[in-house]
């Protein structure tokens, strides 16, 4: 009877780690399309201002995207030592999708208002590019080693859980790419920027709203035991 019932502990343990990886990585895969999908929308945001020369699409655009996942990925693995990663999860994936938002109705705006600095149009195009894109992309750079270091706690298996995270966000990446650039370029831009928007901001309010739970019944489970 008590082999039985260890068996059946084991086993719920075993399902409830594997949903709980599962989810994890959903949310690594929607980060990872979001991702891509701005990047690809933004050529669509830049060209009606900035024109579409390769200086605005491979240097501006691709260029700020790479550099604000680098800033990310740092400020992730800084943060992946605090406190409560679902909290933190939840913080920045929510301000990413009010981001997404605002830029949905702000974005032509801001590129008029950079254009008409008069400045050489490469460093335009990089700036507004810098100011519309960077918090975004880098709010959403930090998901990735916050995702690593919540599936790999405990485990003792870092390496094995950042290739497979990192291979799912990247094919959901790709999955993103090829929506938005065969289907999505096709509608609105601003029901598309905000759609995501909102999908980011439901996810980050969910995954806060859990860490805030989390936290609290490891409190109160504290103080049971005390």
């Amino acid at each position: 009877m008590e082999l039985n019932q260890q068996a059946g502990i084991e086993t719920s343990t075993a399902r409830q780690s594997g949903m709980r990886s599962a989810g994890i990585l959903f949310v690594a895969c929607v980060v990872g399309w979001a991702v891509m999908e701005l990047e690809i929308l933004g050529v669509r945001i830049m060209v009606p201002v900035f024109g579409g020369a390769i200086y605005v699409v491979t240097g501006s655009i691709i260029g700020v995207f790479l550099l604000s996942l680098a800033v990310g990925y740092m400020i992730g693995g800084w943060l992946s030592g605090l406190g409560n990663p679902r909290r933190t999860l939840g913080t920045v994936i929510l301000a990413a999708g009010v981001c997404f938002v605002v830029m949905a109705s702000k974005h032509k705006t801001v590129c008029e208002a950079i254009f008409n600095l008069d400045w050489d149009v490469k460093w335009g195009s990089l700036l507004a590019s810098l100011v519309l894109f960077g918090p975004p992309t880098a709010l959403l750079g930090t998901v990735s080693p916050l995702v690593v270091h919540w599936l790999s706690e405990g485990s003792g298996r870092t390496g094995y859980w950042a290739g497979t995270a990192m291979a799912i966000s990247t094919v959901a990446s790709f999955a993103g790419c090829i929506v938005t650039a065969f289907y999505l370029v096709l509608y609105s831009l601003k029901t598309t920027l905000v759609a995501t928007g909102l999908a980011l901001v439901v996810l980050g309010a969910l995954m806060l709203l859990i860490g805030i739970w989390v936290q609290r019944e490891s409190v109160v489970r504290g103080s049971t035991n005390g």
